[in-house]
């Protein structure tokens, strides 16, 4: 999978961390889906400013079955992990996916 090209300036940034630090943030990068320099950006941002949420975590105003807090619940199980989801529910998230709404 190709990485997504960064924009703006970056910097290179090297830190000898608590292992158990580095293997708790590796093992929640890979339960949301995504690489790991984007979760330590996600964190340093936090840190930084708790009311600044990166954009791609903010909520758009676009009405979409992943608004629903009982669904997102779902999908932020770690992977392998069971889903239950009424027949409405499958048939709402096949549609958005697949922009028929």
């Amino acid at each position: 999978m190709p990485r997504q090209k960064q924009e703006g300036p970056t910097r290179q940034l090297y830190a000898a961390i608590r292992e158990d630090l580095y293997l708790a943030a590796k093992t929640k990068s890979t339960e949301l889906r995504i690489p790991l320099r984007e979760f330590l950006e996600r964190a340093i941002e936090l840190a930084l400013d708790r009311d600044a949420r990166p954009v791609s975590m903010q909520q758009t105003s676009v009405r979409t079955i992943w608004n629903d807090e009982y669904i997102v619940m779902q999908a932020d199980q770690p992977i392998g992990s069971p889903v239950e989801l009424t027949d409405e529910e499958a048939r709402a998230i096949a549609k958005d996916a697949f922009g028929n709404r």
